[in-house]
């Protein structure tokens, strides 16, 4: 066991001079910088849509007035049903109106146009190549539920609604498949809208679109080689919140996240990705609010979920950021940025396996902190871990506190701290295992410092340089 204990030597130099123990070099440290990750594509090809004629039967349907039903069955190849209800029939808005689309067969097409309060429309389609498209909300239009379901593969479907208190859902059971959502509540008479996704197999593509008081979004997708994006904005007035959840099953999976919130709000996001070689992306922005994220991927002490990558992005005004990151695995790669302005960053990773990369980047000003917990293990597997972390606390009573714990053997923690004109730096690093590298770096200028080491094992280095008005390494 290596543990460094210098509090005379900090004592002595603490009230007039710069600190510094240095036991080799940082060369492989890099300077503790930061990891860059490749760009994710969030990008979609939009698949081309179903016939917009008839090989066999047509069906147009037009109904104004409330509480209409339209039931149209279909059955072959390349049918086109439009059906359109206007319940906008007065200041009050008609109201419970439905129509109902069922299509068995090849690139038929289905087109629903709704207006009015407490309507539903509810598409089914059996096949490949098929086409459904929801637009709901031209004049009065609340309380609307939307839902298609499609069997077969290169479905599309297309949704959209507009104003308070709608809810759309798709879900798709095939390969190739696409669906988009749209959501335009704002702020109206508040709440806001609710939209999920579900679709199984092989290369699907989900795209949810919220602006709204409340918005809430779920994606699922069961296979290999899907993407989900979610993009989420809130409108001042009501709940003034983002809700996004993403649960992917399989291998080469891609989840994007974008949710801005505005006024005394928050952003929330949770990724759940369940196999290998999946990415996830989540960015938040709060104005006077609070962002937080939570990324889960791998299998529990399965470690062949590997090469999964993780990014997070957080900027926030007068709230917190928060960022709670989970990876099993080996070969996974974790980055998270955080700014905070007169608010706090708090970030937690843990990577269970060896050869995994996780870089934390923090900045906080206007008397506001940084907290950052790493844990690494790959104890009994071999392998490389790697740790960095920035944190830059600038303003009055702002502070930076970090700690890393590393098990298994020759892994590398970096730690660079800098508090201007802050309150202090603290960081902790435990190492167990052997050749372990643990690289601090602390500029506190008129603050203190103070650094703990602890390393077990054989032929680890500590290297710990600190400039302050009081400095502590033990």
């Amino acid at each position: 066991m290596k543990k460094q204990i210098l509090l005379g030597a900090a004592f002595l130099f603490a009230a007039s001079m710069t600190f510094a123990q240095q036991n080799g070099n940082r060369d492989d440290c890099a300077d503790c910088s930061i990891p860059q990750l490749e760009c994710m594509d969030c990008s979609f090809e939009q698949l081309e849509s179903g016939l917009r004629g008839a090989d066999i039967n047509t069906s147009l349907v037009d109904q104004d007035g409330i509480a209409n039903i339209a039931i149209v069955d279909q059955f072959g190849d390349g049918n086109f049903s439009t059906i359109k209800q206007d319940g906008q029939m007065d200041a009050s808005g008609g109201v419970e109106n439905e129509a109902y689309v069922d299509q068995y067969g090849i690139k038929n097409h289905s087109d629903i146009k709704q207006s009015g309060n407490y309507n539903l429309g509810i598409v089914d389609q059996y096949g490949t190549e098929n086409y459904a498209k929801q637009d709901v909300g031209v004049g009065w239009a609340e309380n609307n539920d939307a839902y298609a379901y499609q069997s077969g593969e290169g479905n599309t479907s297309f949704q959209k609604q507009r104003y308070d208190n709608n809810e759309a859902g798709v879900v798709q059971d095939g390969e190739g498949n696409y669906a988009e959502q749209n959501q335009s509540s704002r702020a109206n008479a508040v709440a806001g809208s609710t939209a999920w996704i579900h679709q199984f197999e092989t290369s699907n593509e989900a795209k949810q679109m919220q602006r709204g008081s409340y918005n809430f979004a779920f994606a699922y997708q069961d296979g290999e080689g899907n993407t989900s994006s979610e993009d989420q904005m809130s409108d001042a007035g009501g709940m003034s919140a983002n809700d996004s959840w993403t649960f992917q099953f399989g291998a080469w999976n891609l989840s994007c996240v974008t949710q801005e919130a505005t006024g005394d709000a928050y952003n929330f996001s949770g990724v759940g990705q369940k196999g290998y070689s999946n990415k996830s992306y989540v960015n938040q922005y709060a104005s006077d609010g609070e962002n937080s994220s939570i990324v889960y991927q791998g299998t529990l002490w399965n470690y062949s979920s590997n090469n999964n990558v993780s990014k997070v992005n957080q900027y926030t005004e007068n709230g917190e950021n928060g960022s709670f990151v989970w990876q099993v695995g080996t070969l996974n790669e974790s980055t998270v940025n955080q700014y905070a302005m007169d608010a706090s960053n708090d970030s937690s990773v843990t990577q269970f396996g060896y050869k995994n990369v996780s870089g934390v980047d923090q900045s906080a000003t206007d008397g506001a902190s940084n907290g950052s917990t790493v844990f690494q293990t790959g104890y009994g597997m071999g392998g490389t871990n790697f740790s960095a972390v920035n944190q830059t606390a600038d303003g009055d009573e702002s502070w930076n506190e970090s700690s890393v714990e590393q098990y298994g053997f020759e892994n590398i923690s970096c730690v660079d701290q800098n508090a201007i004109g802050g309150f202090n730096n603290n960081s902790t690093v435990y190492q167990l295992g052997m050749k372990n590298q643990s690289y601090v770096n602390q500029n506190a200028i008129s603050a203190s410092n103070t650094s703990d080491v602890n390393q077990m094992g054989n032929g680890n280095l500590s290297c710990v340089t600190q400039v302050g008005t009081t400095n502590l390494s033990f």
